[in-house]
């Protein structure tokens, strides 16, 4: 049985990545100041917003013009609540009118301290400890976030008879999230070398959007063999090149594929399409699920029978 506390925490992750997707809609739909009044409205429902909140609340108050509020938030973020942001966050063109602050430069030296203290010390985790059936689901989270959002998704797929574990890059992205490095040397393969691959009868990788591109990447050059891959918001820059290896790989190897992405995922539907439609040519069996209205998150409900 899941420890109720596991659940509670999950349901928190669901509730603030709700209410942040609800913010970059009315952002589209209308402008940033509105986004801001809504998420001054129901942030108030998160009782422990994370630093994702935080960059939200200071860069959308930046753009809509409020800016004793952006260097309020940043404030808190970085003083009071002491998280922190990979460099890259502070060159956000949204912060522009707050550069010339000095609480702005304080801010940025703080948290590149922190940075690069937890860089330093980062490491890849897997929750993976023995074997407890004979079905594995192993899940990379995307950028940006963590094992504890992935639970609160994916977790589901233990009804199906799966043990479900986790990886979780070392690559420090923003406090207590983590990032997929396309440069970085892969880091899956060493995680299975680790753990009791051969002796589940299924073994079924699963990524949401970098993570999907870790898992191909790993697939394509450390020749990772499993049952089957599971790409939800499929980021996948790895199939521009070489693509006709991983899918001869992946057909000579039987390996199953299941691509889910909403149609107004721009940065990853016409990348999935193309790749799910290479897969097909190539005789692999492929799934595809193309989500109306959906953008680049999960869908409500996407753990179909695998």
């Amino acid at each position: 049985m899941r420890d109720q506390n596991e659940v509670w925490q999950n349901d928190l992750y669901l509730q603030e990545e709700m209410l942040l997707d609800r913010a970059v809609e009315i952002l589209g739909e209308s402008d940033a100041l509105e986004a801001y009044k809504y998420l001054l409205t129901e942030k108030e429902k998160i009782k422990s917003p994370s630093s994702q909140l935080y960059n939200y609340l200071y860069c959308l108050s930046a753009v809509a013009g409020m800016k004793e509020d952006a260097i309020a938030w940043l404030k808190e973020a970085i003083e009071e609540k002491g998280f922190w942001y990979r460099p890259e966050v502070f060159d956000d063109s949204d912060l522009e009118s707050l550069r010339s602050e000095a609480i702005f430069q304080k801010c940025r030296k703080l948290s590149e301290e922190r940075f690069l203290r937890e860089s330093a010390k980062a490491e890849t985790i897997c929750t993976w400890r023995s074997v407890k059936s004979r079905k594995l689901a192993l899940v990379l989270h995307g950028n940006q976030q963590n094992i504890s959002m992935c639970r609160a998704r994916w977790d589901g797929m233990s009804d199906q008879g799966y043990q479900v574990e986790y990886v979780q890059s070392g690559i420090v992205d923003s406090c207590n999230l983590y990032r997929w490095d396309e440069e970085a040397p892969i880091r899956l393969d060493k995680v299975i070398e680790e753990i009791q691959w051969d002796k589940y009868d299924s073994r079924v990788l699963c990524g949401f959007s970098a993570g999907c591109n870790e898992i191909l990447k790993s697939i394509k050059c450390a020749k990772i063999k499993c049952e089957g891959i599971v790409l939800v918001s499929p980021w996948i820059p790895v199939i521009e090149t070489g693509m006709d290896e991983l899918l001869e790989f992946m057909k000579d190897n039987s390996i199953w594929i299941e691509v889910i992405c909403g149609k107004k995922d721009d940065d990853c539907m016409p990348l999935a399409e193309r790749f799910a439609e290479a897969a097909k040519e190539k005789g692999v069996q492929m799934t595809t699920h193309w989500i109306d209205g959906l953008g680049h998150k999960y869908p409500n409900s996407f753990l179909y029978e695998v």
